[in-house]
């Protein structure tokens, strides 16, 4: 065998075993096998995945080296890794450095596989488990989990057998999922609840898992709640509890020109409106040098909180208002950071129907500037990653899509609750977003002549 072929294998196991190989990608779902069936047996669910998730990139790790040859020729998009070293530490390296959002340990568990488990649970990624044909048969998958400690969110069985193990072994019935042996409703029925998964805000739950950051959490909202500390923390920290409010501090703007990330913010004829107010969404556009003064910008993000200075923030829910103020309190920065949490408002978005949708943060924005009611309202940006020049100005490589956390959908369907909210000149230069607009107008005065 050549050198550079010994070479480069000894780097691809020192490099997976330390965990610092990085994926192209923003997010990982991560597989975690030991032979070729346990692979093929879920080959039509990495698929669906695939296709569901472009911004997702998949990770298969398995022991064998023919099966890492293998997994490359069958899915030649993924990264193929062998799998950590049965060590917490180095699990969790894995986990931070491909930013994992999920894992599919498939059939029997191994003493590494139960590290990469409690490394996941430090972190609140969500783990699934799904007996698979591999060889040792169905029962030693099933009789393992009984000795696992760890937390499995969801368990994919295909026999009423295994089902009923599990069932007395002490896992919640809910958590449990007996997929029909074959037949085209066993993928749907998979992705379905993986996709469930992928949706939840991990830093949200990670806050909730650890007691001192909890409990921390929930002194900083008592202090902002309490006149009199707040008064104090003023220096620190300043919240706008009301629309009222945040219209003052935004100087009663006449025209809002609101702006998302996408390449439609950046055309010629943006630079041309004139507007009293710009709201803005994240930071990544700190960098390109267009219209980077916001007076208000909408995040859930540490990094945004820290790369951009002046305006006022706009932050969801109060869920992450108490993790950011925890991060800012703790934090040696000069100078006051003023926000606002859109929750507090009681706009539609937070309304009990919305419940389990996570809306963008240019959701949150389109809403918030609906609600304070200007009269006019421009937007632009917001296509619907649907632009034919990619996701972001000048990124045509980042695949044009929703992240896991975001379904296309109901984001639509709150952009166009908002939209019709609104009462005063509503100028849309989003492409995607104006079609979408005016056929919804459309259908809803043919509804109404129609009665």
């Amino acid at each position: 065998m050549p050198a550079t072929a010994v070479s480069s294998r000894a780097a691809e196991g020192l490099w997976a075993r330390l965990g610092q190989v990085a994926c192209p990608g923003e997010r990982t779902f991560w597989l975690i096998g030991h032979r070729q069936a346990d692979f093929e047996a879920v080959s039509e669910l990495v698929a669906a995945i695939a296709v569901r998730y472009p911004r997702l990139d998949i990770l298969f790790t398995a022991p064998q080296p023919a099966t890492r040859a293998w997994l490359r020729e069958r899915f030649p998009r993924a990264v193929v890794l062998p799998p950590p070293l049965p060590i917490t530490f180095i699990a969790s390296r894995f986990l931070v450095n491909l930013n994992v959002r999920g894992l599919l340990i498939l059939g029997a568990m191994t003493a590494a596989d139960r590290a990469i488990l409690r490394a996941a649970n430090a972190r609140a990624t969500p783990a699934v488990f799904a007996e698979t044909p591999s060889g040792g048969g169905t029962d030693a998958s099933a009789t393992s989990l009984g000795a696992v400690p760890e937390r499995i969110e969801h368990h994919f069985v295909d026999t009423p057998a295994a089902q009923a193990r599990l069932l007395a072994a002490g896992v919640a019935a809910e958590r449990i999922t007996q997929l029909p042996e074959r037949g085209d409703a066993r993928t749907p029925m998979a992705l379905d609840i993986i996709s469930h998964l992928l949706a939840q805000d991990l830093k949200l739950i990670r806050s909730r898992l650890r007691p001192l950051r909890r409990r921390l959490e929930r002194l900083a909202l008592q202090a902002m709640d309490d006149r009199r500390v707040r008064r104090l923390l003023a220096f620190k920290v300043q919240r706008f509890d009301t629309l009222y409010d945040l219209r003052r501090a935004l100087g009663n703007p006449t025209t809002i020109l609101c702006l998302g990330n996408g390449p439609s913010s950046e055309e010629p004829e943006v630079a041309k409106m004139r507007y009293d107010c710009l709201f803005r969404v994240n930071h990544v556009w700190v960098k390109r040098g267009f219209l980077t003064e916001p007076n208000m910008v909408f995040t859930n993000s540490k990094a945004t909180l820290t790369a951009v200075k002046g305006p006022i923030f706009g932050l969801h829910s109060i869920k992450s208002e108490a993790r950011l103020l925890v991060t800012r309190f703790l934090q040696k920065v000069r100078g006051g950071a003023r926000y606002a949490t859109i929750e507090r408002f009681g706009l539609h978005l937070s309304e009990p129907r919305w419940h389990g949708v996570r809306p963008t943060n240019g959701a949150v924005m389109l809403s918030t500037a609906v609600a304070l009611q200007p009269e006019r309202l421009v937007v632009a940006g917001i296509d619907l990653f649907s632009h034919p020049s990619g996701p972001y100005p000048g990124d045509s490589e980042t695949p044009n899509a929703y992240t896991p956390g975001h379904n296309a959908d109901s984001e639509l369907a709150l952009l166009l609750e908002a939209l019709s909210l609104y009462t005063g000149e509503l100028v849309i230069l989003s492409p995607a977003l104006k079609e979408r607009w005016e056929e919804f107008h459309r259908n809803r005065r043919q509804r109404r002549d129609a009665s």
